[in-house]
């Protein structure tokens, strides 16, 4: 089954991952909170690892590849 806007997300980030800081980090952090409310991603906590993870695995293996490219 395919998710919803996930090739679009998937594009968005390629774009956004060539470039450079601190564009790059600023627009990831606004791909995220896309993300978020596109999906529902809860926002922090116990759901976001367990439940919501081993039910959206697709959604968030890009979310958190998303996170791990920005800089602080």
């Amino acid at each position: 089954m395919t998710v919803p806007f996930l090739p679009q997300f998937e594009d968005r980030f390629l774009e956004i991952d060539e470039m450079k800081e601190p564009t790059r980090s600023k627009r990831l952090a606004i791909l995220m909170t896309d993300m978020e409310g596109v999906y529902d991603i809860p926002l922090s906590g116990r759901d976001r690892d367990n439940e919501f993870t081993d039910n959206n695995p697709e959604v968030m293996t890009l979310y958190k590849k998303v996170s791990m490219a920005r800089e602080f």
